[in-house]
């Protein structure tokens, strides 16, 4: 009898322990997914940087969403000073950017960027320590941005999850402030654009077809879309020189004959500028009257082109146009980032493969006097090798911005100085 009732005993402790632990498992689980289900309801309602691109937007038209605003301060720190203002060559960003704009106010000039992993967008005055981040939104893995209409909007790429896809968005940032977050509209263009590029308010878009390529010019927000463009040639690259320009040119390879064309905004006339030069390579002043070239055609030579002349001066020293800017100030200046490195005649294909790298210098070319000199060695003034693409010239001139084309960080160097 009394071996039966410790059996029972023993058994009933054994059930009551397994009772136990299953209600305090249960209870574990049932709060773990409870935390789960409320720390993703929030991720989803709070706008900041936890949400996803490419879930904001519907795929399609153009319609627009809007991704909300927090309507608090910025929690996450705004991003240490790189460098100090006051330094002649300033490195604005160490993080990668996928594209800079630049605008002048009457304070100085101020620099906006958006980081390539984040997508987050900061504001930077290049004439004061203040850097701040202006919006909090996260867009995974944009790999090029264009800015315009000054700085309030600008043109976001970046690839799809098949690593294939390209998708495009205009974005238009609403209620500028430094200390909360702001409102960003989207608007998705069609998949696959080839090419983009801005004037103003305007964007240039190109779709490659079978056996052409068609061109359109709208709005940031994908309105008063307009073809302007529709020829049997699919490769190629577009700078919107100005309202009434947009200038086409073949993309450029050594073994092959490039052409330029000059494409009226207005009636979709075609001029045909430049041809048969191998591996052309331009860049078009702001009027539309003179064309800075490359012709690889033997070693690689670079070139001015006046359209109304229709004559050219060789310039030295070589480099590539893209890693050049034309002055509004004065006409007759280009500045240009020089490689130390010889350039051979397959160098331009093999930096726009990743192939190379250069190590770059500031050169200011006189195309009147047809005079040029070194403006600042870039590594000896940093320490780093910085290889120069998308330069830009504030509104003053004052400043050149650039992006290092090896790590993608952002630099700013003071002309005057």
């Amino acid at each position: 009898m009394q071996l039966d009732l410790i059996f029972i005993f023993n058994n009933m402790s054994k059930k009551l322990l397994i009772i136990i632990i299953s209600v305090v498992l249960g209870f574990f689980l049932v709060s773990l997914i409870g935390y789960y289900f409320i720390i993703q309801n929030s991720a989803d309602t709070s706008g900041g940087g936890n949400s996803i691109f490419k879930n904001f937007f519907p795929f399609g038209g153009n319609t627009v969403a809007e991704i909300p605003v927090t309507g608090e301060p910025i929690i996450e720190p705004t991003p240490p000073e790189i460098s100090n203002y006051a330094l002649k060559l300033r490195k604005i960003s160490a993080e990668p950017v996928a594209g800079a704009g630049v605008l002048d106010f009457k304070a100085g000039t101020v620099v906006r960027y958006i980081e390539k992993a984040t997508g987050h967008i900061y504001e930077t005055e290049l004439f004061s320590p203040n850097q701040n981040r202006i919006s909090n939104t996260t867009i995974p893995m944009v790999y090029d941005a264009i800015w315009g209409n000054k700085n309030n909007s600008l043109i976001a790429r970046y690839l799809k999850d098949d690593n294939q896809t390209i998708d495009t968005y205009g974005l238009l940032i609403k209620g500028i402030s430094t200390t909360t977050e702001n409102l960003v509209s989207a608007v998705k263009f069609p998949e696959n654009l080839n090419e983009m590029s801005v004037f103003g308010s305007s964007v240039f878009s190109l779709e490659q077809k079978i056996d052409s390529s068609v061109g359109y010019i709208s709005n940031f927000d994908g309105s008063r879309r307009t073809q302007i463009w529709n020829y049997p040639i699919r490769e190629l690259l577009s700078q919107y020189v100005n309202a009434k320009t947009v200038a086409l040119t073949t993309k450029p390879d050594q073994n092959t004959e490039g052409f330029l064309f000059f494409v009226d905004t207005g009636n979709g006339q075609i001029r045909r500028i430049l041809g048969n030069v191998f591996g052309l390579s331009v860049l078009v002043n702001d009027l539309a009257t003179q064309i800075l070239f490359l012709d690889q055609g033997g070693a690689p030579q670079m070139f001015v082109f006046d359209i109304k002349n229709k004559s050219s001066i060789s310039t030295t020293p070589t480099t590539f146009p893209e890693k050049c800017v034309w002055s509004k100030k004065d006409r007759n200046i280009i500045y240009c980032a020089v490689p130390q490195e010889f350039i051979d005649r397959d160098s331009l294909t093999l930096w726009y493969r990743g192939f190379v790298s250069f190590t770059d210098d500031i050169w200011k070319y006189n195309i009147k006097n047809n005079t040029s000199s070194v403006v600042e060695s870039l590594v000896n003034e940093s320490n780093e090798q910085i290889d120069v693409i998308k330069p830009m010239l504030s509104e003053n001139e004052q400043y050149l911005v650039f992006i290092n084309k090896i790590d993608n960080s952002l630099w700013s160097l003071d002309l005057t100085k």
